[in-house]
């Protein structure tokens, strides 16, 4: 099975009075990966800008672009046709995903020195005192890597609320454990900051998800931006904290890295006015 998806996602600021100069980048355009295959996209800028198109370092399509004139408004629109068709059975009696890594494989070398980066407890992943409790409790009663991901998730789906969000602000993994709810992001940072904790490999994506998959064929949906982590067991293995399912063909990748810090859709800095306000938009639509 396979589906088509169109997304309109549209972000910009509105500044408290004409920004004199703004120097933006923008991480809002899918890549083609082995799930997904873009077929077309367009990023829209007003005004129009200075622009230049890059990949990352974490492999991610990225727009940077400048503005040396007064606006009172900056407005960006990335429009993207992508069909995804992710291997996933589901249901009684199917494989769980990965190749089954035991501890002591998890923690050899040739992993820590390939994704070391994927375990350092990063600012928006670090534990704190109380989550750190938890973590070793769960460890301890774990026989495998996939044991402690299924018994991390269970209790942190037990202790924090999930609250929708669209690209909210990015918090602590130990602040959203101590607050109990956040959204996607925020449930990603803490699933990621156990993981690595517990010595796992673990990295955040960004992306969107359809949330209505009853849609009709062409009808446009108020979408939203979505977060969801990918953990190592020998490969990199998808899931989502937030509604805890492996992700299906309407989740659509735009990016990975270690936290939301290497994957901002829209972020950038400005000149001539104290402040700003953001405003975001997602339209997903199925077109097969």
């Amino acid at each position: 099975m396979s589906v088509t998806l169109r997304l309109v996602h549209r972000a910009g600021y509105t500044y408290s009075g004409p920004a004199v100069a703004s120097y933006n980048e923008a991480r809002m355009v899918p890549k083609s990966t082995l799930a997904q295959t873009v077929s077309h996209t367009r990023l829209e800028i007003t005004p129009t800008p200075w622009q230049d198109s890059w990949i990352d370092y974490w492999g991610t399509n990225v727009t940077t672009f400048e503005l040396h004139e007064p606006h009172a408004e900056l407005k960006v629109v990335a429009i993207s046709t992508v069909t995804v068709h992710r291997e996933h059975e589901s249901g009684e009696g199917a494989e769980a995903p990965g190749r089954h890594l035991g501890w002591h494989e998890v923690a050899a070398q040739e992993v820590v020195d390939d994704l070391g980066e994927y375990l350092d407890l990063t600012g928006h992943c670090t534990t704190g005192a109380a989550f750190a409790a938890v973590v070793d409790e769960v460890r301890a009663q774990s026989q495998t890597p996939a044991q402690f991901v299924d018994g991390i998730v269970e209790r942190i789906h037990r202790e924090v609320g999930y609250r929708r969000e669209r690209f909210a602000h990015a918090r602590t993994a130990d602040k959203v454990w101590n607050v109990g709810e956040g959204g996607s992001i925020d449930l990603a940072h803490l699933t990621i900051a156990a993981l690595r904790a517990a010595g796992i490999p673990a990295r955040f994506v960004i992306g969107y998800l359809l949330p209505d998959r009853t849609a009709e064929i062409g009808e446009v949906i108020s979408g939203h931006g979505h977060c969801w982590i990918e953990w190592w067991d020998g490969e990199w293995v998808a899931f989502d904290p937030a509604v805890r399912t492996t992700p299906d063909d309407f989740y659509i990748e735009v990016a990975h890295g270690r936290d939301h810090t290497d994957v901002a859709p829209l972020r950038g800095i400005f000149t001539g006015t104290p402040g700003s306000k953001m405003s975001v938009t997602v339209e997903i639509s199925r077109l097969a």
